[in-house]
């Protein structure tokens, strides 16, 4: 008996070791905490035309009662898969929070498409992939087309509009500033 307890212990206290471990690897978008240079833990990919990478993510979890679809929302930063080659430029990292917040604004954008969408249970699962997939998509052609506008990170005034576009739509969408929602499925 003593021996299967000992176990179950050591199975939690591994189990809590690796959330723990992925915990410290994340961080959270909070709109009073900026990236720090700090934050890029992984090894630059001196290949990459690229300066810096910004690793971050919009994850969902879907769990459905009855006729309520409860979706769980995350929006985060990935510290040993984001990497810097001039860890000092702050221009350059102005630049990498911009793409971390075009992430947190496609998950607002996300939320107002689903309070605004009918759901019905036929289907339920792959509109909302097909949702989801879509915000992913649309994300991406954002970054690129930033990126694609600001190539010369010199163009502060380029950067400074972007950053005024994207914080706008922000504040314009910050009724979805949530990390849970219910939607009623028809």
């Amino acid at each position: 008996m003593k021996i299967g307890i000992y176990i179950f212990m050591l199975s939690c206290h591994l189990f809590c070791c690796a959330v723990n471990a992925q915990v410290a690897d994340t961080l959270l978008w909070q709109s009073d905490r900026s990236l720090h240079w700090m934050d890029y833990k992984g090894a630059p990919d001196y290949r990459s035309h690229f300066d810096a990478l910004t690793h971050s993510e919009i994850k969902y979890k879907v769990s459905v009662h009855r006729a309520l679809a409860r979706f769980d929302f995350v929006t985060f930063f990935m510290k040993k898969s984001s990497w810097t080659k001039h860890s000092q430029d702050p221009v350059l990292l102005k630049h990498e929070q911009i793409h971390f917040n075009i992430a947190e604004l496609h998950k607002r954008l996300f939320i107002q498409i689903l309070y605004t969408r009918n759901l019905y249970f036929d289907g339920f699962e792959s509109e909302v992939k097909r949702l989801g997939d879509s915000i992913n998509m649309a994300r991406n052609k954002m970054d690129d087309k930033f990126d694609a506008d600001v190539s010369n990170l010199r163009d502060v005034m380029k950067i400074n509009r972007w950053n005024r576009e994207v914080t706008d739509a922000l504040d314009r969408l910050k009724v979805y500033n949530r990390n849970s929602i219910l939607v009623a499925i028809r």
